[in-house]
């Protein structure tokens, strides 16, 4: 079976290597992009694949998204919330911690996602597959916390994961699974030329995970990207 997915933030890392993926399988891939395609220019040719220009951090942009996408398409089978920043000066104490960015980093990595969820809920609600995955971080895990800076995406990202909580909540009796999966640290422009993994290994741990058989009333959703369960 083939699936439409949605892929936020796909213009290169992560989010790239899954809408390349998700087409080498067959599946129709919604991506979207907040300024330039950049690396989706290599496969912007593709027929199963419909790019749309969506701002995670405007919800004029992600209501236009989906008002467009909502007449291209029946449903969305497996929605996948990548799009994230990271804006630290790791360098930087709680006693120099740039504000302005903080509240830039929550208002995409927390808000964005809840923004997404908002509009395009309805769209999964009608899937075949019914899978929310929100792009985590181990950055979020409040229990196993080691930084002593870094506050803005960790702070963020502990508020996608309840964000991932409190939706599956919600969406059980729906029938729809919601996952937060850590991608580990991956070699991007965000995790630096010196991180453990490529993005392409992280992109098929989720792929794997997407296509497993999840139990609904299971509140074990937060893990890494190949299926191990990590703490809140």
């Amino acid at each position: 079976m083939s699936y439409i997915v949605l892929i936020t933030g796909a213009s290169k890392g992560l989010g790239y290597s899954l809408s390349e993926l998700y087409l080498s399988k067959g599946d129709y891939v919604i991506a979207t992009y907040r300024k330039n395609l950049e690396n989706l220019e290599k496969i912007k040719d593709n027929p199963n694949l419909l790019l749309y220009k969506m701002d995670v951090a405007d919800e004029n942009s992600v209501k236009d998204a989906f008002e467009f996408i909502k007449g291209k398409v029946p449903h969305i089978d497996i929605l996948i919330n990548n799009a994230a920043v990271y804006l630290e000066d790791k360098t930087k104490t709680i006693e120099n911690v740039d504000i302005e960015k903080a509240i830039q980093t929550l208002n995409i990595n927390s808000i964005g996602p809840l923004r997404v969820l908002k509009y395009f809920f309805s769209l999964v609600e009608r899937g075949n597959k019914k899978l929310i995955i929100n792009v985590s971080s181990e950055a979020g895990s409040i229990s196993n916390c080691w930084r002593d800076r870094e506050y803005a995406y960790c702070m963020s990202k502990s508020a996608l994961n309840m964000l991932s909580a409190i939706l599956q909540n919600y969406s059980r009796n729906k029938g729809i699974k919601v996952l937060a999966i850590h991608p580990g640290w991956m070699r991007t422009d965000m995790g630096g030329p010196n991180a453990d993994i490529p993005p392409e290994e992280a992109a098929e741990g989720i792929y794997n995970l997407s296509m497993k058989e999840w139990d609904i009333n299971d509140k074990n959703i937060y893990m890494d990207y190949n299926g191990n369960l990590m703490t809140w």
